[in-house]
């Protein structure tokens, strides 16, 4: 092993030390090869205890968003779901403000929608969570507010106009052209994920800020989503509920960085252009202050999952950068973690 690999081992081996990570795996290359990849700490499942490895499988929570929004593009080429379609055009009974929105702005974190409401709180079906995103109430957020809601109706909208499955669409359209079959629902093949220990606290403090009592509690049986609104209308959602490995986030990220085989260049250059702010088509943007830090060019672009997994593409380096772990206490902050990860994976790799 090259010192630069010891750097990069070391660094996922203090993620568990200090107890940030339960395990974690780390993996850096470009459009065409791996430059490093490594695992650590443990992959528990059930009375199961092993070492995680690189193939070890995670809960992807908001990872789940670039892949939504890779089938959202590869829907609006084919013409079966366009992203200039508006929200009241197939939602007719959605409020006025919301029905003006475009699917697009849903997955640009434009469209007005609060960052998130605890609907498996506030609905007892998925028919009326729904309904209480096109009420209006969570509407009056400012442009370019992060959203899970605009996802999750963004994922509704998608099986309204299809009338299947997104999860179907997706593993057609996407999953199984990409060769990352890895990827799969909360209730397959768990014993393969590792458990995901960390609590719904951040949640709980969400919720009592919107005047909502939500009961502090600890998911811990494999292959359940860690996000609530996920397990209340699973068994995935546009936003979250997704689990897979790193392999499947490097195959995802070389698409983005070398489109060939869902996507093509103009879909990408669409998709990362558009409105100034944080957030372009399905990714955040590099900011110096945010996850990606310095080490990335402006150009950079990514996205984190709550449980504690990472995504971040650098084009003009060609770097792709994947953390994937789960993170085991809910308030802590990732970023000074992720930054640091691809400080060393930009000084030593490139």
């Amino acid at each position: 092993m090259t010192a630069s690999f010891g750097f990069l081992r070391g660094f996922l081996r203090e993620l568990v030390a200090e107890g940030v990570m339960s395990g974690v795996v780390g993996w850096a290359g470009s459009d065409r090869r791996t430059l490093w990849r490594d695992a650590a700490g443990e992959a528990r499942s059930g009375s199961q205890r092993r070492p995680a490895r690189v193939s070890t499988r995670f809960d992807y929570a908001s990872l789940t968003k670039p892949f939504a929004a890779t089938l959202a593009l590869v829907l609006d080429r084919s013409g079966e779901l366009p992203l200039s379609v508006r929200v009241g055009e197939i939602f007719p009974d959605t409020c006025p403000a919301l029905g003006r929105a475009t699917l697009e702005s849903l997955l640009r974190h434009r469209s007005g929608l609060a960052d998130w409401a605890p609907l498996y709180a506030l609905a007892r079906r998925r028919d009326e969570a729904l309904a209480e995103i096109l009420s209006g109430r969570f509407l009056g957020a400012r442009r370019g507010t992060y959203s899970d809601l605009g996802y999750i109706l963004w994922g509704f909208a998608c099986e309204r106009v299809t009338g299947r499955p997104w999860q179907e669409l997706l593993d057609a359209r996407v999953l199984r052209p990409l060769g990352v079959a890895t990827v799969t629902g909360p209730q397959r093949d768990a014993p393969s994920i590792a458990e995901c220990r960390c609590d719904n606290g951040k949640e709980v403090d969400l919720a009592r800020r919107i005047g909502v009592k939500v009961a502090e509690r600890r998911v811990v049986r494999s292959g359940v989503p860690q996000d609530g609104n996920a397990r209340f209308l699973g068994p995935a959602t546009a936003h979250a509920g997704l689990f897979g490995d790193a392999a499947a986030l490097m195959e995802l990220g070389r698409e983005w960085l070398q489109p060939a085989r869902v996507l093509v260049p103009q879909q990408i250059e669409r998709a990362l252009g558009g409105p100034r702010g944080p957030y372009a088509l399905g990714w955040a943007r590099r900011r110096v202050r945010g996850t990606a830090g310095p080490a990335f060019d402006s150009s950079a672009f990514g996205h984190v999952g709550f449980t504690g997994g990472s995504l971040w593409i650098d084009p003009r380096r060609r770097l792709i950068c994947v953390l994937l772990g789960h993170r085991v206490d809910a308030r802590s902050d990732l970023r000074p973690w992720r930054r640091r990860f691809h400080e060393l994976a930009v000084g030593q790799l490139t």
